[in-house]
């Protein structure tokens, strides 16, 4: 493996359900570097899980303590970070994130997003969306799409097995290295 990769951070953006944390994980245990995911970080933060902080904060109070804790782990960042589906809320925090490491933006079809969300529980964003849960989705991709652009690059995501996806971001990061 080369130890080039392992020496920035990998942050992995893109719409909930893309799987930036199955194959963070993955990734992060190919590359024997510390795995973290971000709502997990607010909620230790928090004190709350995110629907909680959705519900008696609001979703611009927890924007607000996403860009914060983005702001204070990004700079240091070791190891492969799962980012929120809504993380990339301007140029700024796209900046700071490529300017600390690698930002890669896991995209998979809008039908496997919808397959994997059809069914959530924990997804405040989607919570009062349930019977137009197509059209949510698209217009959320639509929105966060410009800024998801600024990654790297991108790694077009589905089915097919997290440790072929993570193996791709591996290679992809070596041959910009090389």
């Amino acid at each position: 493996m080369n130890s080039k990769i392992s020496e920035k951070p990998i942050f992995l953006c893109g719409m909930m359900g893309a799987g930036k944390s199955a194959i963070g994980k993955t990734l992060a245990e190919i590359l024997d570097v510390p795995f973290a995911d971000l709502d997990d970080l607010i909620e230790t933060s928090e004190k709350m899980t995110i629907p909680e902080i959705f519900d008696q904060k609001g979703e611009q109070e927890f924007r607000k303590i996403e860009r914060r804790l983005l702001k204070k782990h990004a700079p240091g960042a070791k190891g492969v970070l799962a980012l929120g589906g809504g993380s990339l809320q301007n140029r700024e925090i796209v900046d700071a994130l490529k300017n600390s490491g690698w930002l890669i933006f896991l995209n998979p079809p809008r039908s496997v997003l919808l397959e994997r969300l059809k069914n959530s529980e924990k997804r405040p964003m989607l919570n009062d969306h349930k019977n137009e849960l197509q059209e949510r989705i698209n217009r959320l991709f639509k929105e966060r799409l410009p800024l998801y652009e600024k990654a790297h690059f991108t790694i077009v995501t589905g089915n097919r097995p997290k440790t072929e996806a993570a193996e791709q971001i591996i290679k992809k990061i070596e041959s910009y290295e090389s």
